[in-house]
């Protein structure tokens, strides 16, 4: 289990996930997909539903939860996507820090800098990203980091046809534990539901969301399975 866990750290972490919970990884991807996308359609019709009662709101999500159930409700939401944004934010530093390391020892044989140093590292790197904003400020940022993703992905695959399965190549021994760490994976992985009412706030025409989550969610599902 060990040897699991440090295996599925960063991009690969999801396919590696699906090849160690078996064929019926692939349902499971499924049914997260399905769930995501119902989900985030109604998500998107929810918030055109409580823009127009509140033209100028500034925190849909929390709208949201306030139209369905009062203040209750905003304050439930709110607490919510926060636990969840912070914990996103935390793993992604860590996945981050955890690739940066790697990358050092690979490359230069050295490991004088140390992870925790790397988690350092690249919290100041996102804390920096940060400062661009959010919604048409960090247009820039949004446009790198999409074709960051596709160089690597394209740079992944080239290096999966360039060395080929290995001669010594034994499948994953499927266990429950590895299992439940593999759907763990795939809900991690389609768990953004929280910025969807943020990005659609941005749009200059918001109903025009749902013409382009399918194709997200098509690219999403091709970068994690393929490489």
């Amino acid at each position: 289990s060990s040897g699991y866990q440090r295996r599925v750290r960063g991009i690969l972490g999801v396919p590696q996930a699906l090849s160690y919970s078996g064929y019926s990884g692939i349902g499971l991807m499924l049914l997260c997909v399905v769930v995501a996308s119902y989900t985030g359609l109604t998500l998107s019709r929810n918030w055109l539903h409580v823009k127009d009662q509140y033209p100028h709101c500034s925190k849909p999500y929390q709208s949201i939860g306030y139209s369905a159930y009062g203040r209750f409700g905003e304050i439930i939401v709110q607490v919510c996507a926060t636990v969840t944004l912070v914990g996103g934010c935390c793993a992604y530093v860590l996945i981050a820090a955890q690739s940066l390391a790697n990358f050092i020892l690979t490359v230069f044989e050295s490991d004088s800098i140390g992870y925790r140093s790397c988690v350092i590292i690249m919290g100041i790197v996102f804390l920096l990203v940060l400062i661009f904003g959010a919604g048409r400020e960090s247009l820039v940022v949004a446009i790198s980091a999409t074709i960051l993703s596709l160089l690597f992905t394209l740079l992944i695959i080239f290096g999966i046809v360039q060395t080929g399965k290995p001669v010594n190549y034994q499948p994953f021994k499927i266990s429950a534990k590895s299992w439940f760490l593999s759907f763990g994976k795939f809900l991690f992985a389609f768990g953004g539901h929280s910025a969807f009412p943020n990005f659609q706030k941005e749009m200059k025409n918001p109903r025009k969301l749902s013409l382009f989550y399918p194709s997200g969610i098509l690219n999403q599902i091709s970068s994690f399975i393929f490489p």
